[in-house]
């Protein structure tokens, strides 16, 4: 079962996409027939899934028996790191390791 997960970015939906297509015992090719789309394009929409239009999405989604939904932020939370952030923490962090780059 996937659990509801707060999104900020369209990268997080990525780990999601795939693990409801698994759930729902499809292949990217089964995926891809029932939208009409190639094993590619699944594959494609999958591994970037923030260059996906929303309507597209919304039809992935619907073929998955998934939905999207918006809610407020929590603005008290911190806020996570986008992925540029957290890749340049994981750089600094290399640095301060080895002593170099």
């Amino acid at each position: 079962m996937v659990i509801p997960t707060p999104l900020r970015f369209a990268d997080q939906l990525r780990p999601l996409l795939r693990a409801l297509r698994k759930q729902r015992g499809l292949t990217q090719a089964q995926l891809g027939a029932r939208l009409g789309f190639s094993q590619a394009r699944v594959a494609e929409i999958e591994a970037h899934p923030g260059v996906v239009g929303v309507e597209q999405l919304m039809r992935v989604l619907a073929a998955l028996d998934a939905g999207l939904s918006l809610q407020p932020l929590d603005n008290d939370a911190p806020e996570p790191p986008s992925p540029i952030e957290a890749g340049r923490g994981a750089r600094a962090a290399a640095r301060s390791r080895t002593g170099s780059w």
